[in-house]
């Protein structure tokens, strides 16, 4: 994995050498080990590289084909590379790398703009068609790899982050996503970002820019023409998944010249993942996990299951517990390294643990996808318990906050749509004319929509801070599509993850398996006290912050006094969330 970025200008001026470095710098954490740019008249492509497969200095970027008139600069992982290669091959082409890279050039060249439905893996680029004079560019699909771009009269410029991008122009938020922000605990479905005039590539999607300022976007992914197998019987389901599952994991393990290491919870997910890979013999992995203090109740790590799963399938196991003076040291920096406000706790969790990971490994396993696709989280149930319309049953057990307390929360300057609300029923909306069940309808808008702003985007974001690749082999296109499937009613059984837990039955004891699902929390971020409290204080009671005039001031005074008495339908605390917005703002806008 990789950070991009590049401009194409439209009037025909060369970009400016202090932009270019600016674009360069704000994506050096995701590529630590080689940088690469490509400036010729309107045209600029820069690369920080983090070198996994082909570690040589042959596959750094941007990689240029002469002989064929392209240039690429990729970030992420193509799975079926050598396949392709093969066929490539076959057809004449000669190949100067061993890397996925060049093989996405040349595809492009054999396949024309359909070769991106050939890939399977994940990916944001951007290849330079030096003969027609364009842009083509890509993102996978369902998100995985961020792609971000802004575009006006004189350029279009993208890059793998928003940090690249942010200018003295874009610091106009937009009313629509502030809603989408603090009603979906900070999923901002794309192309929409908090920011006016900086959007992000839709998943599933590729685009064309001319030098004339020409943009066409086109989608060549979906998931809506998934149908449900009611013929499907239960062992036929967790036959196929099972099968599935083992071959995300190997092909994530395996498509890579350097060491593949798990991030281990101690969780169902992550447990299951050490598993297969052992009892497969896949690959002997370095497994990794982090806690942090425990508050009151609050319990701040799983090392006792983490522990059991580690000594089980005789990993090379790596524990960090990190104390509240670490934690509290790096807030700034972890929110300084969001494209985007975050506020899920675990951000902290995962930029902590890519600092100490990074040290020994290079790429990673993790377990995010497993719930949205399994039917894991407890509000599934609730959801499905319901009165009331798709919209109501879902916005009662998801939404953060409904609108009289939006309306509370935020200065009327802003209040202008119940936007959340158009937003989830136009989701539902396009599956009127199905037999799809209502939760059939859910995991489908989780899987789609959802998923890529929260988790995947906070996990990417995170550990690639520190140059740390991820891959999260329940979010495998093939395994998605076959579970989706599958009828939703019973996946929500034994309080969730029917089937998946059945499969690891199989793995794993039943103590781990059938146990309470825990929700990985960073206690001091949720039971807000002391020197935590005084970080969100003075964050809200800035300056700038009242010069930003976002929140009606009562009501964050009305927080501030009841600091841990207010918490979304998630287990979020509104404080929290209303600060770290707040400092996302300072941290990356008003620099």
């Amino acid at each position: 994995m990789c950070g991009i970025c590049g401009e194409i200008r439209f009037n025909k001026s060369k970009i400016d050498s202090v932009k270019a470095e600016h674009m360069m710098q704000s994506i050096k954490s995701r590529g630590p080990d080689n940088k690469g740019l490509y400036s010729h008249k309107n045209i600029f492509l820069g690369h920080r590289r983090l070198s996994v497969i082909d570690v040589s200095n042959k596959s750094n970027q941007p990689l240029i084909d002469k002989k064929l008139n392209l240039i690429v600069v990729f970030n992420g992982v193509i799975y079926n590379y050598k396949d392709l290669r093969k066929t490539l091959t076959k057809k004449g082409y000669k190949f100067s790398t061993e890397g996925d890279t060049e093989v996405i050039l040349k595809s492009y060249h054999y396949y024309g703009d359909s070769f991106v439905e050939k890939l399977d893996g994940v990916f944001s680029f951007c290849i330079y068609d030096i003969t027609q004079n364009f842009f083509f560019a890509s993102r996978d699909r369902f998100g995985i790899k961020p792609f971000y771009y802004s575009i006006n009269n004189n350029c279009f410029t993208f890059a793998s982050n928003t940090q690249a991008l942010i200018t003295d122009k874009h610091n106009k938020i937009k009313s629509q996503s502030l809603n989408y922000q603090l009603n979906l605990h900070s999923v901002i479905p794309a192309p929409n970002t908090i920011l006016n005039d900086i959007y992000k590539l839709e998943p599933g999607h590729y685009l064309k820019i001319y030098p004339n300022g020409d943009f066409i976007k086109t989608e060549y992914y979906s998931i809506d023409n998934i149908n449900i197998n009611h013929n499907l019987t239960e062992n036929e389901i967790l036959e196929q998944t099972e099968i599935l599952l083992v071959k995300a994991i190997k092909k994530r393990l395996l498509t890579s010249d350097v060491p593949v290491g798990v991030l281990l919870s101690g969780g169902l997910d992550s447990s299951l993942i050490v598993a297969i890979a052992a009892k497969n013999k896949i690959a002997n992995i370095n497994t990794f996990s982090i806690g942090f203090s425990t508050i009151e109740e609050e319990m701040g790590n799983e090392f006792y299951y983490s522990n059991q799963v580690s000594k089980k399938f005789d990993t090379n196991h790596h524990k960090y517990l990190i104390n509240d003076n670490d934690l509290y040291d790096n807030l700034d920096s972890v929110i300084a390294m969001m494209p985007e406000p975050m506020v899920s706790q675990d951000a902290s969790a995962f930029f902590l643990l890519a600092k100490q990971v990074s040290e020994i490994q290079k790429v990673v396993l993790s377990g995010q996808g497993a719930d949205e696709l399994f039917g894991g989280y407890f509000w599934y149930d609730l959801m499905n318990k319901a009165k009331g319309s798709d919209y109501q049953k879902f916005a009662q057990h998801y939404f953060d906050r409904d609108h009289d307390d939006y309306k509370l929360t935020i200065n009327k300057e802003y209040i202008k749509d119940n936007y959340s609300k158009t937003l989830i029923e136009s989701f539902f909306s396009k599956y009127n004319n199905t037999n799809l069940s209502f939760l059939d309808k859910v995991l489908r808008i989780d899987i789609s929509k959802l998923v890529i702003d929260d988790p995947v985007k906070r996990v990417d974001s995170m550990t690639m801070s520190w140059g740390l690749e991820t891959r999260v082999p329940f979010l495998d296109f093939e395994l998605i599509e076959f579970l989706l499937s599958v009828s939703s009613e019973n996946k929500i059984m034994n309080n969730g993850k029917y089937y998946l837990k059945k499969i690891a039955k199989k793995y794993l004891d039943k103590d781990l398996v059938d146990r309470k699902k825990y929700y990985f929390p960073v206690p001091p971020l949720k039971i807000i006290k002391d020197k935590f409290y005084d970080y969100v204080r003075e964050i809200l009671l800035s300056s700038q912050c009242i010069n930003r005039n976002i929140f009606n001031r009562q009501n964050i005074n009305y927080l501030l006094e009841n600091p841990n008495s207010n918490f979304t339908k998630l287990n979020g605390n509104k404080l929290w969330h209303l600060a770290l917005l707040e400092r996302w703002f300072q941290l990356n806008v008003d620099k």
